[in-house]
């Protein structure tokens, strides 16, 4: 019998990328006559289905047309990997990678993430009025959503407002947090950092006593 094979680790590009979803039969083994159906949730709604030597497009995904393809000239070593032109950050997720045998079949899954690094965040004060300036730091063109930590200039998390978010035409996201003068903070440094498990960006604001 064969297995199908895919990476231990997920596979990671940005949005517009190219991306190719490793995929190999085990032993190596021709699967130019094979059935090969890569699909996500649906196994019904293909994300890509080749058969009889040829691409099945009846029941594809709609947003997946023109973007996908096999190897045709790498089939006869068994491997069946999935191209995948001008990523989205709605294709972030896991695929399924099936070949049916005459009296068998095998999946592998893939994880694609699709990652997009944000700006370098930017700090600004701002004052409605009153007692009640504020900083704010801003950064956009993220995913997935990241976090915004304010720390002081000993390293200590300083609390800050919940963060807004907002989704661009393209489904990236901004995020913006405001530090409030109430916190404590009234000397020296601040840095706004906005990370995710990927990637870190920071920017450090420096707060003269006079305009804080």
């Amino acid at each position: 019998t064969f297995q199908v094979v895919g990476p231990a680790a997920p596979v990671v590009v940005s949005p517009g990328e190219d991306a190719v979803l490793p995929c190999y039969l085990s032993p190596r083994e021709n699967a130019e006559d094979l059935q090969i159906r890569w699909f996500r949730d649906d196994y019904a709604a293909p994300v890509c289905l080749y058969q009889n030597r040829r691409y099945i497009f009846e029941d594809q995904i709609p947003s997946y047309r023109g973007r996908v393809e096999l190897f045709p000239g790498k089939l006869f070593k068994g491997n069946v990997s999935l191209r995948l032109r001008d990523v989205r950050r709605s294709d972030h997720g896991l695929y399924n990678c099936l070949v049916r045998f005459p009296r068998y079949y095998e999946v592998a899954v893939i994880d694609l993430g699709v990652r997009a690094l944000g700006s370098q965040p930017s700090v600004s004060l701002h004052s409605p009025g009153g007692d009640q300036a504020q900083l704010l730091c801003r950064s956009e063109g993220w995913f997935p959503q990241p976090a915004v930590i304010w720390t002081d200039r000993d390293g200590n998390e300083v609390t800050s407002q919940p963060p807004t978010v907002d989704t661009d035409s393209q489904g990236l996201l901004s995020v913006s947090s405001s530090l409030s003068k109430h916190t404590g903070v009234r000397t020296g440094s601040v840095v706004c950092a906005v990370n995710t498990q990927e990637v870190f960006q920071e920017t450090i604001s420096l707060l003269p006593l006079a305009g804080w």
